[in-house]
């Protein structure tokens, strides 16, 4: 098959897609830290979306001579478009928000967050250092909590290097931390 006239226009459609989708399964695929890509890029529904159309363009593009090609094409793009709009909608429909933070020492906080589910929501808690671009943020593995933003006041830090969330009526229940880095050395306990 030869390639069309302007193969400019498809290889630079088929480098955007590229790029977005190698976006999308850096921020699915790998749990990085920084707090950076975790807020700005993991919009994994939008860039797939824009990745599959761009993608689909570039190879329609290509083979534009073939009509039974550029059909097959279409098609497929519309079926990633739908199998991609469901996952996503999986996504949006079970985010977690940030339901406050205690101030610890330094750069260090603790931040309480909702996780939506299905039947019920869980609160989750995770320790980010406050540096800027480079700020950074690790989850506790702490057994399921059921915080509420009146209950903050449950989180405390206990030294430079732990947490501890002290429920009522239930021993306390802590997790250590690295005093330089405030990455957590352990499971809560």
């Amino acid at each position: 098959m030869p390639l069309p006239r302007r193969p400019v226009p498809a290889l630079a459609y088929l480098s955007v897609a590229f790029v977005l989708g190698a976006t999308v399964a850096v921020t699915v695929l790998v749990d990085t830290e920084l707090v950076l890509l975790n807020d700005t890029l993991f919009h994994p529904t939008l860039f797939g979306l824009v990745a599959i159309l761009t993608g689909g363009l570039g190879v329609r593009e290509l083979v534009r001579p073939v009509a039974w090609a550029r059909a097959a094409t279409v098609t497929a793009m519309v079926v990633a478009l739908l199998v991609w709009l469901r996952i996503g909608l999986v996504w949006s429909i079970f985010p977690s928000t940030e339901i406050g933070f205690v101030d610890g020492p330094g750069p260090l906080s603790v931040r309480v967050i909702k996780q939506s589910g299905m039947f019920e929501s869980t609160t989750t808690l995770s320790v980010r250092t406050d540096e800027g671009l480079f700020s950074r943020q690790w989850p506790l593995d702490c057994p399921e909590l059921h915080l509420d933003e009146e209950e903050l006041h449950l989180v405390r830090w206990v030294g430079a290097d732990r947490v501890e969330v002290r429920l009522p009526d239930e021993e306390p229940i802590g997790v250590d931390l690295d005093p330089a880095t405030g990455r957590p050395v352990d499971a809560c306990r």
